[in-house]
């Protein structure tokens, strides 16, 4: 027995840090003896998960087999973007679920480090051990200078800070406090009941990176008239923005890590949003721009213009995903560094391209719509069938799952001439009759609800987004 226990105590002791194994050893030999018994009892088999995302603000990351179970997990920060000065509602949320009937798994221990950035010299933010009893762990976080300071009371056994019966946790530091990209490394210390342990090498382990936007605003001048523009970065912050008025060409850069091995082996979406205001008329009378990212263009499903979502603003947004990004990295004008950048710039092109968009990404970067319609151009008056192909962006690949979207197509003001809710891509693929009154050119709005995955009874809201595009109408 005394063996058995010896045995037991040095695995245990694999499993905590030094400073947790301190406290634990404060209570009483019996009840260490009889938690270390229990413990023996209770590891779990065999269980490894490696998943990576860089560049979004929420995902549900791939399942992977628990005993006779498919767990995934759940990661979302809020808000998606940071307003400096504003008391925001801000946290980081966590949920492990049965990925086939989206029961949430109770009992959860979270081991979580946050780190800022891509680079392994970061020092971590925070890493510590958290436990919700009902399977959601939600860290509140109020963000400022100083020293980190985590509120709650620990789990005995576990040294983990357990959240209130809301599944709460306050923190209060330097942790979201401004924008950028945040690596968060996760993994599952135990499930199903307070005393259930994984051993170290067994422990599902989750890596995320998630960003926060960096909001930049900047008075522009033009022919002696300021102009108030907003940049929207949802990677990382903006530095060294620009304005040439001889050209009129808006130019800015953002930190990068072009490690070709690093970008391959994560999900990496880049998100730039700038909005001019309608009043600079020789900046926003175009829906056709010339933009580029390190010098190479960026064309189709890359560049989404919207002209209407806001009343006084013309909004461009770059959506870089990770085989444009592979692309650009590989064309060796980038290389790794820590002080590399992304650069973009952006003009007026003149007159509006005459051509119809087939390939669509959506706002978050998870989704693509591909677009074919018969015949094409569709003519006015006449019906015209548009067959609708939608797939993962992040792996180019099918969803595997029936897709809730909304179809708009709005005229050259903005009026909606068409409005179609609740419809339904079964396997990603859904064809719609449609019939425009005019000739001209429309634009053409896709709002992606919800997936329905094949064989799972949830329904995943994670991956919301809207994608835009423009038909011309002969």
């Amino acid at each position: 027995m005394n063996d058995s226990l010896d045995t037991c105590t040095s695995n245990f002791k694999s499993l905590i840090d030094k400073h947790s194994l301190q406290k634990f050893l404060i209570f009483h030999k019996n009840v260490f003896l009889a938690s270390l018994v229990i413990l023996c009892i209770f590891v779990f088999p065999n269980f490894k998960q490696l998943a990576f995302s860089d560049g979004l603000t929420a995902e549900n990351l791939p399942p992977a087999s628990v005993g006779n179970r498919q767990a995934s997990l759940f990661v979302k920060i809020n808000p998606p973007v940071l307003v400096s000065g504003q008391d925001q509602d801000t946290y980081a949320l966590f949920r492990l679920f049965d990925a086939n009937t989206n029961q949430t798994i109770e009992h959860t221990t979270y081991q979580i480090t946050i780190t800022k950035g891509t680079s392994p010299d970061q020092r971590p933010v925070l890493n510590d051990f958290f436990h919700a009893h009902n399977g959601v762990l939600k860290l509140k976080i109020e963000p400022r200078q100083g020293e980190l300071t985590v509120y709650g009371d620990r789990d005995p056994f576990q040294n983990a800070l357990v959240a209130d019966p809301g599944g709460e946790v306050l923190i209060r530091g330097p942790l979201l406090l401004d924008g950028g990209l945040y690596h968060f490394h996760i993994e599952i210390f135990g499930i199903d009941n307070d005393r259930n342990i994984f051993k170290p090498e067994d422990a599902p382990k989750f890596d995320s990176y998630l960003s926060v936007g960096d909001v930049f605003k900047e008075n522009i001048t033009f022919n002696n008239t300021l102009y108030n523009t907003t940049l929207i970065s949802y990677y990382d912050k903006i530095h060294d923005f620009k304005f040439n008025p001889t050209n009129l060409v808006v130019s800015w850069e953002m930190p990068f890590d072009w490690n070709v091995s690093r970008i391959k082996a994560a999900n990496i979406f880049v998100h730039e949003e700038f909005k001019v205001p309608k009043n600079f008329t020789q900046f926003s009378n175009t829906t056709s721009f010339n933009a580029t990212v390190n010098g190479q263009p960026v064309l189709g499903r890359s560049l989404a213009i919207d002209p209407f979502s806001s009343e006084n603003a013309l909004i461009i947004h770059y959506l870089l995903t990770k085989n444009d990004i592979v692309k650009l990295a590989e064309m060796g004008n980038v290389t790794s560094g820590s002080n590399n950048t992304m650069k973009f710039t952006l003009m007026p092109k003149g007159p509006e391209a005459r051509e119809t968009s087939t390939d669509l990404l959506t706002d978050t970067g998870g989704i693509r719509v591909t677009l074919l319609w018969t015949p094409n151009p569709p003519v006015a008056g006449s019906e015209a069938k548009l067959l609708l192909n939608i797939t993962d962006a992040l792996t180019d690949s099918s969803l595997r799952a029936d897709v809730n979207y909304n179809l708009t197509i709005l005229d050259g003001s903005g009026k909606v001439i068409i409005n179609k809710e609740n419809l339904v891509a079964v396997n990603g693929t859904s064809i719609q009759n449609l019939t425009f009154p005019e000739s001209g050119r429309y634009q053409i709005e896709v709002f992606v609800n919800s997936l329905k995955y094949e064989g799972q009874a949830f329904i995943d809201t994670s991956r919301k987004g809207v994608a835009r595009g423009f038909v011309i109408v002969s």
